[in-house]
C-alpha cells in the first residue's frame, strides 16, 4: 500500500512538472498521520548538537498538544497528507531549541523515508511571533530605531511549520527542485554553482532581496529595512528566506499560499519607527511576480483532490 500511494502522490507532482502521465487520485488515505508521533532518532540529536545546541531533548506531547497537533495535521492540503502518509517515518518535537524557528526535515538513510523535527515550544507560539522573532535576526539595531513586525492574522505557527517541512518531504521525494527547468524555478533559479551554493538569476541575484543573512550577508542596518523590502516587493519570493535555496522557495510560497488563500489569514510585514508609528506595510501575497506564480501552486495542490486538475 505504501508504495502505491507514493507513485500516486509523486506521479502527480512529477506530472505537474511535466515529467510524467498524471494519475487519477481518490480520497485522502485513511489512516491516521498521528500514529507517527515518536522520539526523534539519534541521528537527529546529533544534528542539533552538531550546530551547538548541547540541551536538546525528547519532548512528550500533551493531551492538549496530541490534540492541537492532529487538528493541524489533518488540515494540511490532500496532496501533503497523502506524500506524508508514503514518506514520513517520524514526527518528532524536542526541548531545548533556541527561538528562532528551528525545526529539520531528515532523509533516513538512502530510503524514500524522511523525520520531521519541531521545536516544541513552537506549539505555543503565533505564526506572527514566529516569524517576527525570526526575521528580526537579519536586522542591526541602529541610530533610525526602526523595527520589523510579521501580522499573521490569528495563524498558529504550527500550522506553518507543518506545510514548510511536509513540503519539504513532497520536493526531496520527488526531487522536483533538483530538477532543472522545474516549472517553480523557472526564469529564478540557474544551476547551482562550483562551490554548489544555489544561484540565482543575475537580475535576482543582484537585488538587496539577495543581500541578507539567508544568502550568507552581513546584518542589514535597522535604517535600510524598508529599502529591502521595497526590493522583495519587485521579485517572486514571499519572504527573504525563501532566496536562501530553491527548496527554501518552494515551501514557503507553498506555506504561504495555504495559509492566505486556503486559510483565509492575511500575511503581512510592517516597518516601524522607533515611536512604533507604522512607515510602510507589505503583503508578499499580493506581490506582482509572487502572484504570477500561485496558479502553479493551486495547480499542484488540486493534483490530489478528488476532481483535481488534470
Amino acid at each position: 500500500m505504501r508504495s502505491t500511494l507514493s507513485a500516486c502522490a509523486l506521479g502527480a507532482a512529477l506530472a505537474f512538472a511535466g515529467l510524467a502521465p498524471l494519475p487519477v487520485l481518490g480520497a485522502s488515505p485513511p489512516t491516521t498521520l498521528a500514529s507517527r508521533i515518536a522520539p526523534p532518532d539519534r541521528a537527529v540529536i546529533a544534528h542539533f548538537e552538531a550546530a551547538g545546541m548541547r540541551d536538546i531533548r525528547p519532548h512528550v506531547l500533551t493531551p492538549a498538544e496530541l490534540a492541537q497537533v492532529e487538528q493541524a495535521l489533518a488540515r494540511l492540503p490532500a496532496l501533503h497528507r497523502r506524500v506524508l502518509d508514503a514518506h514520513l517515518r517520524h514526527l518528532s518535537f524536542v526541548d531545548g531549541v533556541p527561538g528562532q524557528g528551528t525545526a529539520l526535515t531528515s532523509q533516513v538513510g538512502d530510503s524514500a523515508r524522511f523525520d520531521i523535527t519541531l521545536r516544541a515550544s513552537a506549539l505555543h507560539e503565533s505564526l506572527s511571533h514566529f516569524l517576527t522573532t525570526k526575521e528580526r535576526r537579519l536586522f542591526e539595531a541602529d541610530a533610525s530605531g526602526h523595527t520589523v513586525t510579521i501580522e499573521a492574522d490569528g495563524a498558529d505557527a504550527l500550522s506553518y511549520l507543518l506545510l514548510h517541512e511536509a513540503t519539504h518531504v513532497l520536493d526531496m521525494s520527488g526531487k522536483l527542485t533538483e530538477r532543472r527547468d522545474n516549472a517553480f524555478g523557472r526564469g529564478i533559479w540557474q544551476a547551482p554553482t562550483a562551490e554548489g551554493r544555489a544561484a540565482l538569476t543575475p537580475q535576482l541575484a543582484a537585488s538587496p532581496a539577495a543581500a541578507t543573512r539567508f544568502r550568507g550577508a552581513g546584518p542589514i542596518a535597522a535604517s535600510r529595512t524598508r529599502t529591502h523590502y521595497d526590493a522583495l516587493a519587485h521579485t517572486p519570493f514571499v519572504s527573504f528566506y525563501a532566496t536562501a535555496a530553491p527548496g527554501e522557495d518552494l515551501a514557503e510560497l507553498v506555506a504561504w499560499h495555504v495559509i492566505s488563500r486556503r486559510h483565509g489569514r492575511t500575511l503581512s510585514i510592517g516597518v516601524h519607527d522607533a515611536d512604533g508609528a507604522l512607515l510602510a506595510r507589505y503583503e508578499p501575497m499580493r506581490f506582482p511576480a509572487v502572484q504570477a506564480r500561485l496558479a502553479l501552486v493551486e495547480r499542484l495542490l488540486a493534483q490530489a483532490e478528488p476532481g483535481g486538475a488534470a
